[in-house]
């Protein structure tokens, strides 16, 4: 059975700021996922707008600013344990191949590379919550989850915390279902490749939303039993290279996020663990997190994907 994935949910940092919006954008409400006018292409970017109309010519939402990294290289972190079936090892296997697939690619006509690149340059992470605390140190968290909190079809959820008013991503965690039928190594009739999931929430990790193009990694549906997603479609090339154009001016590359890089999870001195974190972790109630969300002035958008026959993210 073929798997629809979710959308992304995007999140503004836990503090305010003058370039953060104080907007939420509700949990798996439709991800305001956009593309830049290319008519040639079927790719579409993520974007920061609330209400986003769909392109004519793209079937593309059109009407916010693209996500983007600024920096040149960033950094991600693989949890330090594994789920019962799949270890931390095989884990950090499969998210390294999947982020290679994105950093070693080609952009077509300048033959070059897109300027950036995705390295697991700090080691494992400790903290096994999703977050993003401005003013304290951060880690870009990979993580599978066995028990799974979240809605029991979607096979991973990416959280994006970005810059309301100029798309610039400043942290994301990606979260992946244990208790789906994966598999890594040899791939398994009835079981969906690890890599593969990965491979397509990188993509989103990147920037870049759901295709319309059938066969590209960027495509909301996967199959068992095989690992299309390895290798980038022509579809997602133009999607990373248009991203990250290679003759892009950016600042010295340093993988350290923007507050630097703990392994840890953050602890506010007066309120303790991130509480925020714990509720959107839980998912518990919608209009709960959204009041206290609101109250930090908080914006809050995730990736998550939609079902063909079940949910990926």
């Amino acid at each position: 059975m073929p798997v629809i994935l979710a959308a992304v949910h995007f999140r503004s940092p836990t503090r305010r700021a003058p370039a953060i919006n104080r907007v939420l954008f509700g949990g798996a409400v439709a991800l305001c996922l956009g593309a830049t006018s290319a008519p040639a292409s079927a790719f579409c970017r993520a974007l920061t707008c609330t209400v986003c109309f769909p392109d004519t010519m793209t079937g593309c939402p059109v009407g916010g600013v693209p996500l983007a990294w600024a920096a040149p290289c960033v950094s991600y972190s693989v949890y330090r344990e594994g789920s019962p079936s799949i270890s931390h090892d095989q884990l950090t296997e499969a998210t390294e191949g999947a982020f290679r697939a994105w950093r070693e690619t080609t952009c077509p006509v300048v033959g070059k590379r897109p300027s950036i690149a995705v390295t697991n340059a700090f080691g494992p992470a400790w903290c096994d919550r999703v977050e993003y605390n401005w003013g304290q140190a951060n880690a870009n968290l990979v993580i599978i989850r066995d028990p799974w909190e979240a809605d029991k079809n979607l096979f991973a959820l990416t959280t994006v915390s970005v810059n309301r008013e100029t798309g610039e991503i400043y942290d994301v965690d990606i979260e992946i279902n244990g208790t789906q039928p994966l598999s890594v190594g040899p791939l398994v009739p009835g079981r969906y490749d690890l890599q593969s999931l990965l491979t397509h929430e990188a993509g989103h990790f990147l920037g870049l939303a759901h295709s319309p193009r059938p066969g590209a990694t960027m495509s909301p549906t996967q199959m068992p039993g095989v690992d299309d997603f390895y290798s980038l479609d022509t579809d997602d090339i133009a999607g990373i290279c248009a991203a990250y154009p290679p003759e892009r001016s950016a600042p010295a590359c340093d993988p350290t996020p923007p507050r630097g890089f703990s392994p840890e999870c953050a602890l506010d001195p007066a309120m303790g663990p991130n509480c925020s974190l714990a509720l959107a972790r839980r998912r518990s109630s919608a209009s709960a997190m959204t009041a206290f969300l609101l109250g930090l002035g908080v914006a809050v958008a995730r990736l998550v994907p939609r079902r063909r026959g079940q949910k990926f993210t």
